[in-house]
């Protein structure tokens, strides 16, 4: 039987060093001044100031007015005020980037006031100097208002060892810089103070994708070793290291124990059955095979290969592992989805243009006769591999999938270099030369099936009816890299089941066309079902007053009296808590465990493990907690209401069951795909020529 083990958290609490705490208030703003909290400008002794605004420093500066008050309300005489919160929170930040700045770190303070901290180690791209960032966060603890210390491992920056007053660099475009450093501090380069400009040859650039790009580095694949113990290891160092010194506990007593905390755990044997479409089962890479899937793709589908000319002995062999003729992979097609494998003569393309092949692609699609009563399926085998650094070859992927779908065509991608291997051997049985393959496909090929079932409307698998009718809508964005343009996806599902249900996609200021888009899925909801009990939006962070207002209108305009959950989802790890089971050798908590850290905020471990001493699955990963965010937003009310503890559990059970229905692999996830799936489309759709992509554009999962 499962037993909860204590987590460890990266917090360190701490002690005020001082029952007073000093500082020096200006009214004008200046370098080193801080703005000091509206409710620290209305303390009496500041209040007749006579301005809004004020400005504090740790050190004594011209104009500057001594101000001495408690650190809390513990050390508090009757009738005195002390310092508030979020002075304590800017104070200490304070007190730590100047602390560290004395002992040559560079040194950063973003915009929420964490402390960014730069620790030399190994760059992974050669000519550089590696800086591993940690980012320390002062805060107080929601249920006792003890003060402490969040102490999160970031990445790795990469600072290029050749100055910018190098001749390298005489034919880069400004553009291509973002952050520098120099004298072992770091500036944007458009604020870099006028005594850097005078030295560019002290002033060195730190790495970013287009300086890569430029210098022809390509980026390494990244790291599936198990990122807890990693991060452990590191974190322990930097404490013995870094936070033991005696100048550090002048100012702030930290404990030199991690703080430790007893989590909760979902009833997770309640969560793990699936349905498929004969049975029951918990693992997809072992039921779809056994049970087939959930639903069957009725119509008659045709398989064709896109491939250059070089490759078509390996079409010849995956053609064979298709159609069901290799023992490798008993029954093909057929066995795996249940459904007949078709191709027909004198379909499928090849191309003799490598670098630009989509003229003769376009051209040959419109000489192909398709039926519109049959489903298309392109099988792409694609000369680069998705970690090209080449523009042109990374945008012949985006062109040929959005070729195909303005003909109603799905596709699915396969990297030749992967699966046939550089040395490209072949085996000539009669007429044609067959590839033979430098792994086993028949591991990777149920994903690629998976991916094609789901891309042409199929379940391959859902979940079981839940006790409450709800609808489901997942909102992610992402940033193009490559095409600096931000997008908002928004998918669609039925809690019952976790069924598709249809998607669009914006741009981030595209707000009232979101609203409407979930509008409208609500009202199709509606008119097919007339029991909805409550939407639920997946948000990809924390939604404002302002951002959900516009949802809030376009569910009046329906006349919907129903409670809308807002349930966010922030996956970016770096600069938050982490948990670990230091019981386990791996260090990662139990799948299902979960943490209250706030106010309707919680730390969500999903993953792998269900009782934690498992052998670990490598290629299904060490994922990192999901920190979660609830509000429910009654008919007619502007502010979140109170929801109950077993609501809590069904809504951290939902992004659970949800991770589960992701449908471009047989593996566990650890995001919900209400999510994930957005985060996809939104990565594909700006490098596409036209936003109306057909029905199959809209309705289909193309993008898996």
């Amino acid at each position: 039987m499962f037993t909860k083990n204590k987590l460890t958290l990266n917090v360190l609490q701490f002690d005020h060093a001082q029952s007073h705490l000093t500082v020096y208030v200006s009214k004008q703003p200046g370098i080193g001044l801080v703005e000091l909290p509206l409710k620290d400008c209305q303390h009496p002794a500041l209040a007749q100031s006579g301005v809004d605004r004020l400005y504090f420093s740790t050190g004594y500066t011209d104009q500057s007015v001594e101000i001495s008050l408690p650190a809390s309300p513990a050390f508090c005489d009757k009738g005195e005020y002390s310092w508030s919160v979020g002075f304590l929170k800017k104070y200490y930040s304070c007190k730590l980037a100047d602390y560290f700045s004395t002992l040559n770190f560079p040194v950063l303070q973003n915009f929420i006031s964490d402390t960014d901290m730069w620790v030399k180690t190994d760059s992974p791209y050669p000519g550089c100097t590696g800086y591993r960032v940690f980012s320390l966060r002062v805060q107080f603890n929601y249920a006792d208002s003890q003060p402490e210390l969040l102490v999160a491992m970031g990445d790795v920056h990469s600072v290029y060892n050749k100055s910018l007053a190098d001749p390298l660099w005489a034919e880069t475009s400004i553009d291509c810089f973002n952050w520098v450093m120099y004298r072992n501090a770091v500036y944007r380069y458009g604020e870099m103070p006028d005594l850097a400009r005078r030295h560019l040859d002290e002033v060195f650039p730190c790495m970013n994708f287009a300086l890569l790009r430029e210098l022809h580095i390509p980026r390494p694949a990244p790291d599936k070793a198990n990122r807890y113990i990693k991060y452990w290891n590191e974190l322990e160092a930097f404490r013995v290291n870094n936070l033991n010194s005696d100048a550090l506990k002048e100012f702030m007593v930290l404990d030199q124990a991690w703080k430790t905390r007893m989590p909760e755990r979902l009833k997770m044997e309640e969560m793990k059955l699936l349905q498929f479409g004969e049975g029951q089962g918990h693992e997809p890479k072992y039921d779809l095979r056994k049970y087939g899937p959930k639903d069957l793709i009725h119509d008659e589908t045709v398989f064709f290969f896109i491939m250059h000319q070089d490759d078509k002995p390996l079409a010849m062999t995956i053609n064979e592992f298709l159609s069901g003729s290799r023992s490798e992979f008993n029954g093909g097609v057929n066995g795996f989805l249940r459904m007949k494998y078709n191709t027909e003569p004198n379909l499928s393309i090849v191309f003799k243009n490598k670098d630009n092949p989509l003229p003769e692609i376009e051209q040959k699609l419109e000489e192909r006769v398709l039926n519109d009563h049959k489903k298309y399926v392109a099988i792409y085998l694609s000369p680069y591999d998705k970690w090209t650094q080449h523009p042109g070859h990374k945008s012949i992927y985006y062109r040929i999938k959005e070729a195909l779908l303005l003909k109603s065509i799905v596709s699915q991608t396969i990297d030749v270099a992967k699966v046939w291997g550089k040395e490209r051997k072949t085996d000539t049985d009669g007429k044609y030369a067959r590839a033979v393959l430098k792994s086993r496909f028949d591991y990777s090929l149920p994903n690629i099936l998976v991916a094609i079932h789901a891309k042409l409307g199929g379940t391959p698998w859902c979940l079981g009816e839940q006790p409450t009718d709800e609808l489901v809508i997942g909102i992610s964005a992402y940033k193009s890299h490559d095409l600096d343009r931000r997008y908002l996806g928004s998918a669609f599902s039925f809690t019952n089941e976790g069924r598709f249900q249809g998607f669009d996609c914006f741009r981030s200021n595209q707000v009232r066309e979101l609203a409407g888009s979930i509008a409208l899925a609500v009202k199709n909801y509606c008119e097919e079902r007339k029991s909805l009990q409550r939407l639920v939006i997946h948000f990809y962070k924390r939604l404002s007053r302002k951002e959900l207002k516009p949802v809030e209108n376009a569910l009046a305009n329906l006349g919907l009296q129903i409670p809308v959950v807002v349930v966010a989802v922030n996956k970016s790890y770096s600069d938050d808590v982490v948990g670990f089971d230091m019981e386990q050798k791996h260090k990662m908590p139990v799948s299902g465990t979960y943490i209250r850290v706030g106010d309707g905020k919680f730390l969500l471990f999903n993953n792998q493990l269900q009782q934690g001493d498992e052998i670990i699955n490598e290629r299904e990963g060490y994922p990192f907690p999901l920190k979660i965010s609830i509000q429910q937003f009654m008919p007619g009310s502007t502010d979140s209401s109170a929801i109950s503890n077993e609501d809590i559990e069904m809504l951290l059970m939902q992004i659970c069951r949800f991770s589960q229905l992701y449908w471009k692999s047989v593996s566990r996830q650890w995001m919900p795909v209400t999510l994930r799936y957005p985060e996809m489309l939104a990565q594909i759709v700006p490098h596409f020529k036209y936003r109306d992509l057909s029905d199959t554009g809209q309705e289909n999962l193309w993008f898996l």
